[in-house]
């Protein structure tokens, strides 16, 4: 199967935002699967951290404020391993996403992640950040929030 760019791939998605095109036409248009997209956004965004290349991962970023896919662990992991501050928001607001398909989870997996990508990254905006998550009304998300202040010293 021929893969798209990035660019195209953006731009069907903005397709499907503004309801020009359904999902179906939109898997149709770039893979079959979630698991044949991650894989394609993945390898992507390798080539595009090689090559310094921030468009890709501003895309990535994008990718993590929609809910039609459920991919956003992976996504994370993705960009824990780049640990780039330029990430720091979007991974924030994907901890505080509150998607529906992830209110069955009581121990708040995806923002125990997202609270490690950001670590990762280890700055003094992360430190406000996780500082933000220890106001939630959740004890999980404010036990992995602490988890992180813990580990780290948050220096630049």
């Amino acid at each position: 199967m021929e893969k798209i760019s990035l660019e195209e791939l953006e731009n069907l998605m903005w397709k499907k935002y503004k309801k020009q095109i359904s999902f179906q036409q939109l898997q149709k248009e770039f893979l079959k699967n979630d698991d044949e997209r991650i894989e394609y956004i993945k390898t992507e965004l390798e080539k595009a951290y090689n090559e310094k290349n921030g468009d890709s991962v501003y895309i990535l970023c994008k990718l993590t404020k929609e809910e039609w896919h459920g991919k956003h662990e992976d996504i994370v992991f993705y960009l824990q391993q780049l640990e780039l501050p330029s990430t720091i928001d979007c991974i924030y607001e994907l901890a505080v996403s509150n998607f529906e398909k992830y209110s069955w989870d009581d121990n708040f997996a995806l923002v125990r992640k997202c609270c490690f990508a950001l670590g990762d990254i280890n700055t003094p905006k992360v430190k406000e950040k996780l500082e933000s998550l220890l106001q939630s009304d959740e004890e999980m998300i404010r036990k992995h929030a602490m988890e992180q202040l813990e580990r780290y010293n948050f220096s630049d």
